[in-house]
């Protein structure tokens, strides 16, 4: 019975991301975070490595001057949101050190854009 249970836990989902949220234009770092460890088929113990991904391209937005602690994406133009992903990468890894490989951010990032579509902030 023990087993069973055990095996039973594996195809539960490691987070969920309520639908209700599509088209919102409110960026959540939680429901991005969940948005791409399930996109990218990742594991429980990967949430807080995309997490700190995200907190990264966060604080290099910032230290661009592209968003403002104060601002969401919501106000944010397309234009704006174009950014450098191989600077982004770099800076994640040597300015924030996260634990994560280049082709793992680059990854994250890639999913990401898919969330940002997702609560309609930028187009297909």
């Amino acid at each position: 019975m023990i087993l069973l249970s055990i095996f039973s836990c594996k195809n539960e989902p490691i987070c969920s991301v309520n639908q209700n949220n599509a088209g919102n234009k409110k960026y959540d770092l939680d429901e991005a975070t969940c948005f791409v460890a399930l996109k990218l088929k990742k594991k429980k113990n990967d949430l807080n490595l995309i997490r700190d991904a995200l907190i990264a391209e966060e604080n290099y937005m910032n230290k661009l001057g592209l968003i403002s602690k104060n601002s969401n994406l919501e106000n944010k133009t397309e234009a704006n949101l174009e950014l450098d992903i191989r600077k982004l990468v770099e800076y994640a890894l040597n300015e924030e050190n996260v634990g994560l490989i280049k082709e793992d951010l680059l990854e994250i990032y890639d999913a990401e854009i898919e969330y940002l579509k997702f609560i309609g902030v930028v187009d297909e």
